[in-house]
């Protein structure tokens, strides 16, 4: 094996031809189908057909069936695999990451692997050797996404009379771009491209501009702006607000706490969540369950607990009366026969907001985050912030550690937030 990547909280990622190859592919597909037949599923970036044609080569080394449906979001190849009998299922994209990346997103029935089930598929991907590669008959099916679009109908059956800007960042939400328009819904389509060459690039999720800007001139209802495998959504309203995951997930609990259908009057939120939007939510006799970063670990937190809402500033959303996973469209969705039976978004009063700065520092040694001595510096630097708070993490998907510093006064979060720089690029 030439080079593995590190299976990490959302699988594999790396630059196509470099950190991440066919033979990293095989060698996964291999893995997951020495443990059951094997669901496939693909975003439009240039390199994920053949990646996912080497995952499927893998699957039948190990005698092992598998089913590649093509292109497709992340959170509908989930639906699929719970409503088929398949073991596991990958998907091939580097969701929010440029063109020149991808990935490998595993899912078991049970949503993403836990730490167990990670080590010990980077184990066997690490043991694994191409030597047993052969070529497979391959084709594609999308039949089988007829489920999740089923699905999604039964849940939202009319959004008649409702505008909608849709921004699909050039990514895998091609496939499902008509699908409001089915329910009733106008559509105004931005970046929808078949080919993923530009997927992320100055649109969607990451760069929603666009989507706030037309949202604003068509006098649309909402702006939906997607990320390049479908799992995340920024939102925009007429009335020229971007609307995050603390955003979204602050909205849809107020009205989910109205009619009361929040379960426990309690949502799950990651440490990143804004301080501000917390104390918002408390005022509202509504508890934050706090979690690890990661849709998985919110997700992990809402099955604990029973919740139905979670979510992650990022634009991660969970409603899992609906879905387990975070789904950008339907979450979309939801906001969209929020405004049809509550009315315009606009007539919530917005959360607070304290000043958050955040950095993301490239190093190769990730590791020193471990040491006693930074994080006791670090601690020095956070007391000097009034009622503020740091955060400083490794990233999961790259070589990178990432900052933030939070603080009512914007002033000592930016002073606090050069310090740690300083000291971490030492």
């Amino acid at each position: 094996m030439d080079m593995i990547a590190k299976f990490g909280t959302d699988g594999i990622r790396g630059i196509y031809g470099e950190t991440l190859t066919e033979e990293t592919a095989f060698a996964l597909g291999r893995a997951l189908g020495e443990k059951g037949n094997l669901l496939i599923g693909r975003d439009n970036r240039p390199s994920s057909p053949s990646l996912a044609r080497a995952v499927a080569c893998g699957a039948a080394s190990a005698g092992a069936e598998f089913l590649s449906v093509g292109l497709t979001t992340t959170p509908a190849i989930y639906h699929v695999l719970t409503r088929l009998p398949y073991t596991n299922a990958v998907m091939v994209t580097a969701s929010h990451n440029p063109p020149s990346h991808n990935g490998l997103k595993v899912f078991t029935r049970n949503g993403k692997p836990n730490e167990k089930e990670r080590t010990e598929i980077e184990k066997t991907l690490r043991d694994t050797t191409r030597t047993h590669f052969r070529d497979i008959k391959y084709a594609e099916d999308p039949s089988p996404l007829s489920l999740y679009e089923d699905r999604f109908r039964e849940f939202f059956r009319d959004l008649s009379g409702l505008t909608v800007v849709l921004d699909l960042a050039g990514g895998a939400g091609y496939r499902f771009k008509g699908l409001l328009g089915t329910l009733g819904a106008k559509v105004i389509p931005l970046n929808a491209r078949e080919s993923g060459d530009r997927i992320n690039e100055s649109c969607g999720a990451l760069h929603p501009e666009e989507c706030l800007e037309e949202t604003i001139k068509r006098g649309a209802d909402l702006g939906i702006a997607l990320d390049g495998d479908g799992d995340r959504i920024i939102a925009a309203t007429r009335d020229g607000r971007l609307l995050d995951g603390d955003d979204i997930v602050y909205l849809l609990a107020l009205r989910m706490q109205r009619k009361g259908a929040l379960k426990k009057s309690k949502v799950a939120m990651t440490v990143m969540t804004n301080g501000g939007v917390v104390k918002s939510l408390e005022r509202q006799e509504i508890t934050v369950r706090t979690t690890p970063v990661g849709d998985s670990a919110v997700a992990a937190a809402m099955a604990e607990e029973g919740l139905n809402l979670g979510g992650e500033q990022s634009g991660h959303v969970i409603l899992s009366d609906y879905l387990p996973t975070g789904d950008g469209l339907l979450t979309g969705a939801a906001l969209l026969a929020s405004i049809r039976d509550d009315g315009p978004l606009a007539l919530e009063p917005p959360p607070m907001r304290y000043p958050q700065i955040k950095c993301n520092l490239p190093t190769a040694a990730p590791s020193l985050l471990e040491r006693p001595e930074l994080l006791r510096e670090v601690k020095e630097i956070e007391q000097t912030l009034t009622n503020g708070r740091i955060l400083l993490r490794a990233s999961g998907t790259e070589a990178m550690i990432r900052i933030l510093v939070e603080c009512p006064n914007e002033t000592q979060a930016k002073a606090a937030m050069r310090r740690l720089v300083e000291r971490l690029e030492r």
